[in-house]
C-alpha cells in the first residue's frame, strides 16, 4: 500500500494505491459517508497482486484537506467533480479505470461522476448505494430543506451529535468495538477506520477527521438528481442490495425503470455494511465486472 496526495483548489485530496503505482488503473474505490479509504484495506489489498487499485478519501474525510463547509453542502456533485479531477490526474493519458466502485455514498458519487463523464470508467459497482426516493425531490429543492434535514432526518441528526473527541485512538476503538453497526464487521476494518478516521486534537487526544457537522450535512444533502444519473448510465453495472437496513431498497423500482440494464443482486444475509461482512464476495463481483468491461 502506498499513500499519495493530489493538489486541488484549497488543499489536497488524499488516497491509497494498492499494487503497481504506474500504468492503467483497474479499480477506483469510494468510501461511505463518515469513513475513509483505509477502512476498506481488508477488502482491497488482496486485489493488489493482480490489479492496480486506487481508493480515495473524499472531501471532508480521512486525510484529504480540501475545504469542507457544512453550510454549503446541499448535494453530492462536488464529491463527483473531485473524483473526476482525481482520476484525470492519476490515470495515464488515453486510459480509463476498468471499474469504479463505491459503498453507500461512494456508490452514488461514482454514479454521479459517470453521468458527468460516461467514459470515466469501464464498469460500475454500486454497493448498497445511499439514495432517497424520487418522491422526495420536490421537497428537497425547497430553499431550507438541507438545513431542516440536518436537524430532523434521524441519520443526519445522529451524525451531528456524534462524539468527536477521545483521549486516544485506543479509547475510540474500544468505544466502537462490538457495538451498533460495527458488530458485524470482520477483523481489520474497524482498526483501519479508526487509524485514518481520527487525528490529533488541538487540546490533546484525538478528534474525528470527518467533522460531525460535515457528516450530517452529507446525509442531508440529496439535491442531486439520482434518477437522471441512472438514465445516463451506459457502462455495465451491478448493484448489490443489502437485505437489512438497506439505503437503496426504496429506490429499487425507480432504478429498474431508469436503468433496466443495471443488474441488481440482493444479499439477504447482509446489512448495509456489505464490504465489511462479505469482502470475498465483493471481490468476486469486482473481478467479474472487470473481466466483462
Amino acid at each position: 500500500m502506498q499513500r499519495f496526495t493530489l493538489p486541488m483548489a484549497g488543499g489536497h485530496l488524499a488516497g491509497l494505491n494498492f499494487g503497481p503505482t504506474q500504468g492503467p488503473i483497474d479499480l477506483v474505490f469510494l468510501h461511505a459517508t463518515g469513513f475513509n479509504a483505509l477502512t476498506y484495506r481488508t477488502l482491497l489489498e488482496p486485489l493488489a497482486p493482480e490489479w492496480r487499485v486506487v481508493a480515495l478519501d473524499l472531501r471532508g474525510h480521512g486525510l484529504t484537506t480540501l475545504p469542507a463547509h457544512p453550510g454549503r453542502l446541499t448535494h453530492w456533485h462536488g464529491y463527483a467533480r473531485d473524483v473526476i479531477q482525481a482520476i484525470g490526474q492519476l490515470a495515464p493519458e488515453g486510459t480509463a479505470p476498468g471499474l469504479i466502485a463505491g459503498h453507500s455514498m461512494g456508490g452514488t458519487v461514482a454514479l454521479l461522476a459517470l453521468a458527468r463523464r460516461p467514459q470515466l470508467a469501464g464498469a460500475l459497482l454500486l454497493i448498497d448505494p445511499a439514495m432517497v426516493p424520487t418522491t422526495w425531490r420536490r421537497a428537497l429543492l425547497l430553499p431550507f430543506a438541507p438545513r431542516i434535514l440536518r436537524r430532523r432526518l434521524p441519520i443526519a441528526r445522529a451524525a451531528g451529535r456524534r462524539r468527536a473527541d477521545f483521549d486516544s485512538a485506543e479509547q475510540a476503538l474500544a468505544s466502537y468495538r462490538g457495538r451498533g453497526a460495527f458488530k458485524t464487521w470482520q477483523p481489520g476494518f474497524l482498526d483501519d477506520y479508526v487509524a485514518d478516521g481520527f487525528g490529533p486534537a488541538p487540546g490533546g487526544g484525538v478528534r474525528l477527521r470527518c467533522a460531525p457537522a460535515w457528516e450530517a450535512a452529507t446525509f442531508a444533502g440529496h439535491r442531486h438528481d439520482t434518477a437522471a444519473a441512472l438514465r445516463a448510465l451506459r457502462a455495465p453495472a451491478l448493484l448489490l442490495a443489502a437485505g437489512r437496513n438497506s439505503t437503496v431498497g426504496a429506490m429499487l423500482p425507480t432504478i429498474r425503470a431508469c436503468a433496466p440494464a443495471l443488474v441488481i443482486e440482493g444479499l439477504p444475509q447482509c446489512s448495509h455494511f456489505i464490504p465489511m461482512e462479505e469482502p470475498a464476495l465483493v471481490r468476486d463481483r469486482m473481478r467479474a465486472l472487470r473481466r466483462g468491461s
